[in-house]
């Protein structure tokens, strides 16, 4: 089968793939990052995607000397048109929304990763050289090693060699290393590393903790948490996050699985067992969204504090454009990672205030029943979307606003649901509201995350200047082909492949009149 005849775009950066000249890597990766932007009307415009390809777990995001640095799961092309298996890519920013390409971090090239480079983090080691532990895949669940890396050079260059050996593996149905958080407590290094319990129907996920002396040599030192749930068979991406609240040091363990679920309790750490406020979980995300990464942070909180970032993929079907490179897969917005109570709120980057446009704003609207009111001054496929909804003066069923709507008045719809208190995305098909065979209906329940709507923080990362009594915040991104939707600290994620033409936007309610405080709408410039 002959290959396409790409443009010099696309073949330049297929030569340069394998360079390790930072410039001349970023150079053609810049070039192909703005013609596929240009040509495919469904590449995101300000989430992080590869310069081409499949892209999927975010690996070791990291900030150090003032820079951010993120690798991620990543299967380069080459100039013949062949594919690699898994490798880490690698990208640095001054402000998480302008990335530089780097040449590609590690590559599937030894015994032990053949299969590819898997999930991993990075950190600093004790001569303040950068490290990555990663999964080295060679036969799946049924042969992985522990790789660890370290650089020399300034983040370019890797030397990495085996450090866990399949025969370490703690049961038959955990592999001895499958995604890794990597931290240091006093003199010894700890890993904490996705698996399972049980056998036959009674397996059920689990987080296996390991720890070193020196990076090298690694003691399996059992379970922090199991699953209760059997549905639940198997745990990736393991987090125990900790977050200092007053007179006390709660904790977060995260998990991938579906849902993402994530349970709040408190960790001993003489006896290495987390032990949860509660045994069913809440959920990060439900949507289109998976392989947290709540490893970076940062020290851009309040006065110069810590702030703890979560990195996800955006996942969903590669784009139907065929006359550019496929690609597939992205990166969600980077979210501020706060604790109220038992619950995480999430709330995106305020850093992404810089992208925005011209303010469109409308104060005091009042929606009637049944009808779609059409913000002709504003419309778009990269936009942000602010409405502060009355829920005092609300007696619809449901109130929110659809994006990318075309001229038969078919769109997204975004809305939010007081008597449930959910939000939602509904992708329709038309007026008669018949869902699409590859259309679902996303929804989640707020919980007891609209008792802190107050909470100043919330309005101030929404830019909301007016926090007044029982007011929602719904916060709307739409980049052409992904969408992700905030309220009460909760997030949804979702994709939609829309006509290139529809960038209408609309407000509705249904089964009552509707009041919003306000309406703020922002188009957000690309980044490229």
């Amino acid at each position: 089968m002959n290959q396409p005849r790409w443009p010099a775009e696309v073949r330049d950066f297929r030569v340069a793939v394998t360079s390790r000249e930072r410039k001349v890597f970023a150079s053609a990766a810049r070039r192909l990052r703005r013609w596929m932007a240009a040509n495919d009307p469904h590449r995101p415009q300000y989430h992080f995607t590869a310069p081409e390809g499949w892209i999927n777990d975010p690996n070791g995001p990291i900030y150090h000397d003032g820079a951010y640095h993120l690798f991620y799961q990543y299967r380069p092309v080459y100039a013949n048109g062949s594919e690699s298996r898994v490798c880490w890519g690698h990208a640095s920013s001054s402000d998480l929304l302008h990335w530089e390409d780097w040449p590609v971090a590690m590559w599937p090239d030894s015994r032990y990763d053949v299969a590819g480079v898997y999930s991993g983090n990075t950190f600093i080691d004790d001569d303040g050289f950068p490290c990555a532990l990663y999964t080295g895949n060679v036969g799946g669940h049924d042969e992985t090693y522990g790789i660890l890396a370290r650089s020399t050079d300034g983040w370019l260059t890797w030397h990495k060699h085996r450090v866990m050996h399949n025969g370490q593996r703690p049961n038959a149905a955990s592999p001895v290393h499958w995604d890794a958080q990597v931290w240091k407590e006093g003199e010894l290094w700890q890993q904490l590393i996705g698996g399972a319990v049980g056998e036959g129907a009674g397996q059920r996920g689990a987080a296996h903790l390991w720890t070193s002396p020196d990076l090298e040599y690694w003691t399996h030192q059992g379970t922090i948490a199991e699953d209760h749930d059997p549905g639940r068979r198997y745990w990736e991406l393991p987090y125990l996050v900790p977050f200092a609240v007053p007179d006390d040091e709660r904790a977060v363990l995260m998990v991938g699985s579906r849902g993402n679920p994530y349970w709040t309790g408190a960790y001993d750490r003489q006896a290495r067992r987390f032990h949860p406020d509660r045994r069913e979980p809440r959920y990060i995300d439900p949507g289109f969204y998976y392989c947290v990464n709540p490893h970076m942070v940062d020290d851009k909180g309040p006065g110069s504090t810590p702030r703890r970032l979560l990195h996800g993929w955006v996942t969903g079907s590669r784009s139907p454009v065929d006359t550019v490179p496929y690609w597939i897969g992205a990166h969600s917005i980077p979210r501020v990672l706060e604790l109220a109570g038992d619950e995480l709120i999430q709330t995106p980057v305020p850093e992404l205030a810089i992208l925005r446009g011209g303010l469109h704003k409308r104060s005091d609207v009042t929606i009637d029943p049944g009808t779609e009111g059409h913000l002709n001054e504003v419309a778009g496929d990269a936009l942000e979307i602010e409405l502060v909804i009355d829920r005092t003066r609300t007696g619809a069923r449901r109130v929110g606003a659809a994006v990318r709507v075309d001229d038969g008045g078919r769109g997204a719809r975004i809305w939010y649901e007081p008597a449930g208190n959910r939000f939602g995305v509904d992708r329709l098909r038309g007026p008669e509201q018949e869902f699409a065979t590859d259309a679902a209906r996303q929804s989640r329940e707020l919980q007891g995350t609209v008792k802190q709507l107050q909470a100043p923080q919330l309005f101030a990362a929404a830019g909301t200047t007016h926090a007044h009594h029982g007011a929602v915040v719904l916060r709307v991104f739409v980049d052409r082909s992904i969408l992700e939707v905030y309220c009460g600290g909760a997030a949804l994620t979702d994709r939609l492949y829309a006509d290139p033409s529809a960038t209408g936007v609309d407000l509705f309610a249904d089964g009552g009149t509707a009041h919003l405080a306000s309406v703020s709408i922002w188009p957000l410039r690309g980044t490229e």
